[in-house]
């Protein structure tokens, strides 16, 4: 078997459990995750900075240098043939050890990396943020590749010249074993996972949910995510009046979202383009809960409408449209059997087009196209 290096400057994060499902699913490449920080025990092989660095001096130094001495055990001992790295920024981290290794490497895309504006990022004031903006010519000529989640990614990669040769549309997939229809819960809910930032649109959300609550008195709304919105959206549903009927649940498990997920009447996301350009790539979200046979309310926002199909599989409404969006909550509320329908071909449409099993055969055929 050939090597895969998996580069994440922060792993594991459980808003990125995809990265770990991807990497558990390759079946002819072995993995070594190469972290700057370690935050738990994984179950893959791994380097990373933080397990002999008890004061974060190697971890900063880094961050700050990209220097690839510091990863020594890398190159005393490892054999690695590419590395894969997910996300922009830790697209030129690893940039400077394959350079060292004498090894490809590509980059995934997967939104925010490539949506926000290079001035908005520089104003967030990260170092990280600072090696992408001045690294990205570089990054953009030394990469063997560049992995776009969604159409919409490619067109944004195109957009700020990224060279059309290298890049490669390819979605993410989902286990559609793992992710399968379950007996709906006793009480009704829709449900809503997702972090609480600009462009999640939960604000949104909750005033449509405050539309239909009166209508459907037994009806809930559980929303499970944090971030730096939480305390401005919880005095939002204070506001509507609705602080009993949202349940804010914070983060939770794969598995606990998976167990939601399959009671839940409806999936709800109203994804829109942040202050800052901020966008989804394409919410993996969304097709777990396809998998599961949920009818999906969300918006035409970014890759979303890739993977919900209007009127067959969920509805699409407007971002920012909270009146549209509390119509067709709605409409699949009043009639359960146009839910079960839509959420019948929306497993249909997640098996067809993002299976994991299948998606990732074909990200082990874009490693060896790079290796061979």
């Amino acid at each position: 078997m050939r090597n895969i290096g998996i580069y994440r400057r922060v792993f594991p994060l459980k808003s990125e459990a995809f990265i770990k499902e991807q990497t558990q699913n390759l079946s002819r490449y072995q993995p070594t995750f190469i972290a700057n920080t370690l935050l738990t025990e994984i179950p893959f092989h791994n380097i990373a900075l933080s397990q002999s660095d008890f004061l974060g001096f190697k971890q900063n130094l880094f961050l700050l240098t990209r220097s690839p001495h510091l990863f020594k055990k890398l190159f005393n001992s490892e054999v690695i043939d590419l590395i894969h790295a997910h996300f922009g920024p830790d697209g030129v981290y690893a940039m400077a050890l394959a350079e060292k290794l004498k090894i490809p490497f590509l980059v995934t895309f997967h939104g925010y990396d490539i949506t926000i504006s290079r001035k908005a990022l520089w104003r967030k004031g990260k170092f990280l943020y600072y090696q992408l903006i001045f690294h990205e010519e570089e990054l953009k000529r030394k990469a063997a590749a560049f992995i776009a989640v969604s159409q919409f990614i490619q067109d944004k990669l195109l957009e700020k010249k990224y060279p059309e040769e290298k890049i490669i549309q390819h979605y993410i997939g989902v286990d559609t074993t793992k992710f399968s229809p379950g007996k709906k819960a006793a009480e009704r809910y829709i449900l809503c996972v997702g972090r609480h930032t600009h462009k999640k649109g939960i604000d949104t959300l909750l005033r449509a949910f405050a539309q239909v609550a009166r209508k459907h008195s037994d009806v809930n709304l559980i929303q499970v995510g944090t971030g730096a919105l939480t305390e401005e959206l919880h005095a939002l549903a204070k506001a509507l009046g609705l602080e009993q009927r949202i349940l804010f649940l914070g983060a939770q498990t794969h598995e606990k979202v998976l167990n939601l997920m399959r009671g839940a009447e409806i999936f709800a996301l109203a994804s829109q383009t942040a202050p800052n350009g901020d966008c989804e790539g394409l919410p993996i979200v969304l097709n777990e809960a396809s998998a599961c046979g949920i009818p999906v309310v969300s918006t035409k926002h970014s890759g979303i409408p890739e993977a919900i199909i209007d009127g067959e599989t969920g509805f699409l409404v407007s971002e920012r449209d909270y009146m549209a969006l509390a119509d067709k909550l709605d409409i699949i509320l009043s009639n359960p059997d146009l839910g079960t329908k839509m959420g019948r071909q929306g497993r249909k449409l997640v098996c067809e087009k993002f299976d994991l099993h299948k998606q990732t055969l074909k990200l082990e055929a874009i490693y060896d196209s790079l290796v061979a």
